[in-house]
This record gives C-alpha cells, structure tokens and sequence, in this order.
C-alpha cells in the first residue's frame, strides 16, 4: 500500500510542476505577445511618419528641380546677345537710375 501512495504522491507532485511549468510558458508567450503588439504598434507609426517625411523630401526636389531649371534658363538668357543688348541699354541710357553709375565708370 505505501509504495501505491508513494507512486501516486510522486505522480501528484510530477503532475502539479508541469501545471506550474505550463502556467508560466502562458504566461511568458502572453507577455511575448503583449510585447510583440506594442513594438507592432510602435514601428507602424514610425512607418508613417518616415512616410510622411519622404514626400516632404520628395517635395522639396522637385522644387529644387524647379528652381535648377529656372536658373539654368536665366544663365542661358544672360549669355545670349539680346541680355547683353538690353543691360548695356538699361546701364547707359539717360533715363535710367544706372546711368550714373555706367558715367562713373568712363
């Protein structure tokens, strides 16, 4: 009879670790998910934001883009024969505020 009772305490024992060792594997892979949801929440909205910030880049080049060419076409123009015909005209004309300044120079 006291070997029954010895298996069956063994067996109680055995059978209340495991439930204790199950208890806390739930435990741990309920706060691994808890853990997992927040960082899942969290890198969402870094997602956004970093989306946000890269149509604001993307943005801001093409208004550069814009300016590129707008200064491009303003050298082209300020080389060109008509530029020069037209600044020395607006320099040395009598009417003109520069002509004071082109007189000064002679």
């Amino acid at each position: 009879m006291s070997r029954k009772k010895g298996r069956r305490r063994k067996r109680a024992r055995v059978s209340r670790e495991n439930k204790r060792a199950m208890v806390l594997i739930t435990i741990v892979v309920i706060l691994l998910f808890f853990v997992l949801l927040f960082e899942s929440r969290r890198l969402y909205s870094r997602i956004e934001a970093n989306e946000t910030h890269r149509q604001d880049l993307e943005k801001q080049i093409e208004e550069e883009n814009r300016r590129t060419e707008e200064i491009e076409a303003l050298r082209e123009y300020m080389q060109s024969d008509a530029y020069m015909k037209q600044a020395a005209k607006d320099y040395f004309d009598p009417n003109s505020d520069n002509y004071e300044r082109g007189r000064d120079h002679l």
